[in-house]
């Protein structure tokens, strides 16, 4: 056996097999364990934060509409409204007691400020807090506050204004007020509320394994020791996890804060020591035994019935494609999947050989459909007949009509040439049949009435060379000329989409359902004659040039109209500009 060999790699990998597996096995099941253990501590933490915080935000809002009801309190109304002569203290007694009645139907409200502008107040249960002396002058109301237009703003121990005698926390409403009809500030209101509130809240819960804390990390409720893990992050960042330890445990700490109000809801949950129990040590075991044998087994097999073989089948497909032509393999595999491999490559190759021969016949068709087109077009005939009308002209006319005449034709066919170039700008296609109408009213006189819808997108984009004038062709000679009767070629175009959509619609004789079902059909010249070429010609470049079949539909009236559309890849190009002939 050769060094390097495959199933000498595959008899190493056996022995690196059985160490990672064992690796593997106490890893993934150790962090399994760990995993399943967080995720449950997660789900439990997220459903008591969830029920923690909805509580109270529904509490808090109860407040701030009750806050709303004493801003439309009549009394307060007019006290803050009064004038510095008018009778003060007797407006002041007024508002501080219709406050107290609207307090009285509900708990957990310590006090309630209300400020003038001129720092004037009246107060409910006063002696609770103490004032420091700033909030009664307007210049020192909280411009936070003031810029909200009435709205509220809720802070953890107020905004800096007062203080609680007994340092316990509470949590203060504040809005400026404004008057009702003339929108104008009158005063400042301040509604403080017991952090006992958020104890009953929190007293539905286990009260060790959760914390609410204001968004300064202020401890309002529930066990103190969490609020030592709360860091300020935890009141912009959703819903956060850490795991630390606690009393010699690891624990998850989680903290979310509570919609917009300035207060943070902790939970606390242990996760238990990671064991793996005996059971579990003797199934690893056994499990790594086992994978050890199969290994064996398998590099065995391995080596005899699919290294080997494929060795020998890469070779001979490196062989067979040294030449120039593909070309099949003949090598006995065992096993059906690699016989199936080689025949699959076999008929692969038969399949790329039979793809090269059909392209190149069918480059060649196309090449021969396309001359074929050509010499269509130029028909001896047509250019008979416009020289025989000029030089009608040149005996009935002046030669201004003749010089007319033979520079018109001399323009068309110095466009239909274009140089070779076998794909032209629509704008430039359309003036090769706008040439081609000139020549045939030559001919026809006023039985030919052209019109164009040409939109600007459209103009430029690129099609193939004679799209166009064989089936204005057809419009004259198999639509309007058997009629008998003036008819309109109408030609439009615009970009859908993707694509670029041309329409070139006659006034003649219509087509009959059937036979518009043989062209729609695919079978070439479905009327058995060979007056349909011009029309088939043009489709079969197209779908060359489009990569795709569905490029053409036909709608028709028999005696009404019929209508041809194009559908061709929108492909952007430089106009190419006429050129001067020479002289």
């Amino acid at each position: 056996m050769r060094r390097g060999s495959l199933t000498g790699r595959l008899r190493l990998m056996l022995v690196s097999v059985v160490t990672v597996m064992t690796i593997a096995f106490l890893v993934s099941t150790f962090l399994m364990v760990r995993k399943e253990e967080m995720d449950s501590a997660v789900r439990e933490a997220e459903l008591k934060l969830t029920g923690l915080s909805g509580s109270i935000s529904a509490s808090i809002e109860s407040y701030l509409e009750l806050s709303r009801l004493i801003m439309m309190e009549p009394d307060l109304a007019a006290f803050l409204r009064a004038s510095n002569d008018s009778d003060i203290p007797g407006l002041t007694n007024d508002a501080k007691y219709s406050i107290q009645a609207i307090l009285n139907v509900t708990n957990g409200v310590e006090a309630v400020y209300v400020f003038r502008r001129d720092g004037r107040y009246t107060c409910t249960k006063g002696s609770v807090f103490t004032l420091d002396g700033v909030t009664n002058s307007e210049e020192n109301w909280p411009s936070e506050v003031l810029s909200l237009r009435g709205r509220s703003r809720e802070y953890v121990n107020g905004s800096g204004a007062l203080r609680r005698i007994n340092g316990t926390p509470f949590i203060s409403i504040e809005r400026a007020v404004y008057d009702l009809n003339s929108q104008k500030l009158t005063g400042y209101l301040m509604m403080l509320i017991s952090g006992s509130v958020i104890d009953q809240t929190v007293s539905s819960f286990s009260e060790n394994d959760v914390c609410v804390v204001g968004v300064d990390g202020t401890y309002i409720s529930g066990n103190m020791d969490i609020a030592d893990f709360y860091e300020r992050s935890m009141a912009y960042h959703g819903v956060t996890h850490i795991t630390t330890e606690y009393q010699g445990n690891r624990v998850l700490v989680s903290a979310s804060r509570v919609g917009d109000e300035p207060v943070v809801v902790m939970s606390l949950i242990s996760l238990g020591n990671i064991s793996i129990p005996g059971r579990t040590t003797g199934i690893l075991i056994f499990l790594m035994a086992v994978t050890v044998f199969i290994t064996i087994i398998v590099v065995r097999f391995v080596s005899h019935n699919i290294t080997d073989p494929i060795n020998r089948l890469s070779r001979e497909i490196e062989n067979s494609g040294d030449k120039e032509e593909l070309r099949p393999i003949d090598l006995d595999m065992p096993g059906n999947e690699l016989r199936i491999l080689k025949d699959s490559y076999n008929s692969t190759v038969t399949r790329i050989n039979e793809l090269i021969q059909e392209l190149i016949s069918k480059e060649q068709s196309v090449q021969r459909a396309e001359m074929r087109v050509l010499q269509e077009q130029i028909k001896p005939h047509f250019l008979y007949n416009t020289i025989g009308t000029i030089s009608a002209l040149a005996l009935e006319n002046d030669s201004e009509d003749v010089s007319s005449a033979l520079e018109t034709m001399g323009r068309f066919y110095r466009n239909f040439l274009s140089k070779g170039d076998r794909e032209i700008p629509l704008e430039k296609e359309v003036t090769i049949v706008k040439d081609y109408l000139s020549l045939q009213k030559l001919r026809y006189g006023d039985i030919l009435i052209d019109e164009y819808d040409i939109a600007a997108e459209a103009a430029d984009c690129i099609v193939p060379k004679l799209t166009l004038q064989p089936l204005v062709e057809n419009c004259i000679y198999h639509g309007i000329r058997p009629k008998g009767e003036p008819g309109v070629i109408r030609i439009k175009a615009a970009v859908e989409g993707d694509d670029l959509h041309i329409y070139v619609t006659d006034t003649g004789v219509g087509m009959s359902s059937e036979y518009i079902d043989k062209l729609m059909s695919g079978k070439k010249n479905g009327s058995g004659d060979e007056g349909s070429f011009g029309l088939w010609g043009t489709i079969e470049r197209i779908r060359y040039y489009s990569h795709r079949d569905d490029v053409f539909r036909i709608t028709s009236e028999e005696g009404e109209y019929t209508c041809v559309e194009l559908i061709i890849p929108a492909i952007k190009g430089a106009l190419v500009r006429e050129e001067k002939p020479d002289v």
